[in-house]
């Protein structure tokens, strides 16, 4: 059917003046089928593009330009136009103008009319004939009467083809008319073939089964709207295209369909499963559970055990802190106490210095001029010889005091440096006895020696260096050293006394630190061995926690595994019935959808009775009749 129209297009296009009226209802294929006889005529097609505001000046514009191709370029054209495309009836005017002469009056504006001729011109002189103006346009109009071909698809219904064909004649007098009729029984099934063919998971048998009630579906609504004209005087048409969407909706359909069945048998098929592997794990986590449950039993006791041995070392520690505490408070004490001696004894060694200076500082006023006076004396006063006396006995060896303390005594004394008083060495025995007083061991004075020096000189009032330097400055000299000397004694025998204090205290805090440091020392040890068993405590107790914590995820996962069996029981049977109700639908799944499919397709438009009518009394029988089940409830 579509054959034979296609080819009577195509013979009105390779006519001349061929000009063509498709008369058929929407969907017939009349624009499809144009689309294909211009291709194969080598034509191009044109067709307006309805907008808002779309008027007949627009239309007018369109025309011009195609006219333009047409009859410049002298491209061979189609101007498909269909019944839907006319919102005002004026634009027939243009069209009945086109087919009937082709020239449509104020298309074009003079200086358009112009550039056309002039584009003309010098083609009519090639071809040797003459360039008027009037020869000039008529060739142009004749080239779109042969070049341009009109096609216009209209439909039968209603009374406005009849309206337009008498109030514009050139409509049908200047057009060869093509009527699309329905399809044929057997160019429906041949279609229908050729389309489930294309449908995958169908028997042969089903396919033809299929196919068949696809074409019967289409006749059989063709009746049922006759009837329905007659009857209730309402028009329902049907074409070739609400039989492909038909077919379409039915692929979408199945498709989808059989997707969803699928993904719910998956479901149901899974959940199925899922519950036999829960039970059978149920037993293996039980028995899982009773090896965890010994395991965490025997780290209990393990830590329980660490927990004893870190509070013993724990004791022992504490006691040896306390140790170590008390040694440390001593060793403080100690340290105070040295503390206090030494600054003591720099402070007594301080009062010392002063009386060591100005013994030195006496000697210092000797010199040899005046004690080679002071040795001429031949009989010096009482206090010279009493000074002299004081310092031979500070001189005397290892604490010996001299009986004989006499001038002359001292004399001699001052003498065993030398030979004679007058000798060539006098001056080298003056620097020695000077030299000897310097170097007296004055830290190391005989307690006799002082003693004497004290009782028998030193009360004397006289004994005083300034009463003395009346006499003699030299003898002044020796009485600040001897004056000196022993309150430099007095002052060191207190400094040393507190040195062997400080050197016994030295000693006690080297020996209470020694102590202390071995203590500490043991603390450390200590200290190590139970930072090792508090990290092992710590590391056991993690362990133990991670292990309760695998053996409470075990209990929890038992107890929801038990709860999903026994919750899901009644499930269990019910998944069963409707997985295998839903393997019942898959086998007839394409016959359900194809009822719903053409329910949909064509049922839409009629009133409730005449869908009984389909569904009950055509399609389902039709059905029935079939030697392989389509439906799931027949």
């Amino acid at each position: 059917m579509a054959f034979a129209c296609r080819c009577r297009i195509s013979r009105i296009l390779e006519a001349p003046y061929g000009n063509a009226l498709l008369v058929g209802v929407g969907g017939s294929g009349k624009q499809s089928l144009c689309r294909l006889a211009a291709f194969l005529s080598t034509l191009e097609v044109f067709q307006i593009t309805l907008r808002k505001g779309y008027s007949i000046s627009d239309l007018k514009s369109d025309i011009a330009a195609l006219y333009i191709k047409v009859g410049l370029k002298n491209i061979g054209t189609v101007f498909l136009h269909t019944d839907a495309q006319i919102p005002d009836e004026r634009f027939l005017v243009l069209i009945n103008d086109m087919l009937a002469s082709g020239d449509i009056p104020d298309l074009f504006s003079d200086e358009d009319m112009d550039i056309i001729v002039n584009s003309i011109r010098m083609e009519l002189r090639g071809l040797g004939l003459i360039d008027t103006r009037d020869n000039c346009w008529s060739f142009f109009i004749e080239r779109i009467r042969r070049q341009l071909k009109v096609v216009l698809c209209f439909s039968p219904v209603g009374f406005t083809l009849r309206t337009r064909a008498r109030k514009f004649p050139a409509l049908v007098n200047c057009t060869a008319i093509d009527w699309f009729h329905p399809w044929p029984q057997h160019a429906l099934q041949s279609v229908s073939t050729t389309f489930i063919e294309k449908i995958p998971g169908l028997e042969p048998k089903v396919r033809l089964s299929i196919s068949d009630f696809i074409s019967f579906a289409h006749t059989s609504v063709n009746e049922v709207s006759v009837r329905y004209q007659q009857n209730e005087k309402h028009f329902n048409y049907t074409t070739p295209k609400s039989f492909l969407e038909f077919m379409k909706l039915y692929g979408n359909l199945l498709r989808k369909k059989r997707t969803d069945l699928a993904q719910k048998m998956e479901r149901l098929e899974n959940g199925l499963q899922k519950l036999l592997t829960t039970a059978s794990q149920v037993e293996d986590l039980k028995a899982k559970l009773a090896l965890q449950e010994v395991e965490l039993w025997q780290k209990n006791a393990d830590i329980e055990a660490l927990i004893a041995k870190i509070g013993q070392q724990t004791d022992k520690l504490n006691q040896e802190r306390a140790v170590a505490d008390a040694e440390e408070q001593k060793v403080a004490a100690i340290q105070t106490e040295v503390t206090k001696q030494q600054r003591e004894t720099e402070e007594d060694l301080s009062k010392a210095e002063p009386a060591l200076q100005a013994a030195n500082a006496a000697l210092n006023t000797l010199n040899r001029l005046n004690l080679t006076e002071l040795r001429t004396f031949p009989n010096p006063p009482a206090i010279v010889t009493n000074v002299s006396a004081a310092v031979l006995v500070l001189l005397s060896p290892q604490g010996r005091i001299p009986k004989d303390r006499s001038w002359k005594a001292s004399k001699m004394v001052m003498s065993k440096y030398g030979d004679a008083l007058f000798c060539f060495h006098a001056q080298m025995q003056v620097d020695d006895f000077l030299q000897a007083l310097v170097n007296f061991d004055k830290e190391h004075i005989p307690e006799v020696t002082v003693k004497c020096v004290k009782e028998e000189y030193l009360r004397d009032p006289e004994f005083n260096p300034e009463f003395v330097r009346q006499k003699s400055s030299a003898a002044a000299g020796l009485c600040a050293w001897v004056i000196n000397i022993i309150r430099f004694q007095e002052v060191f025998c207190e400094v040393e006394m507190k040195r062997m204090c400080l050197s016994q205290a030295n000693a006690d805090l080297a020996e209470a630190a020694e102590k202390l440091e071995a203590i500490r020392k043991k603390l450390a040890e200590l200290d190590g061995s139970l930072e090792i068993l508090t990290s092992s405590f710590e590391k056991a107790t993690s362990e133990k926690l991670r292990f309760q914590e695998e053996v409470n995820r075990t209990n929890n996962t038992i107890e929801l595994a038990n709860r999903l069996v026994k919750g899901l029981e009644s499930e269990n049977v019910r998944w069963a019935n409707s997985l295998a109700q839903f393997h019942e639908q898959e086998e007839t799944l394409s016959g359900d959808v194809l009822l719903t499919a053409a329910f949909i397709s064509y049922a839409g438009s009629f009133s409730k009775k005449y869908r009984r009518e389909l569904l009950e009394n055509l399609w389902m029988p039709f059905l029935r009749s079939q030697m392989v089940s389509l439906l799931f409830i027949l």
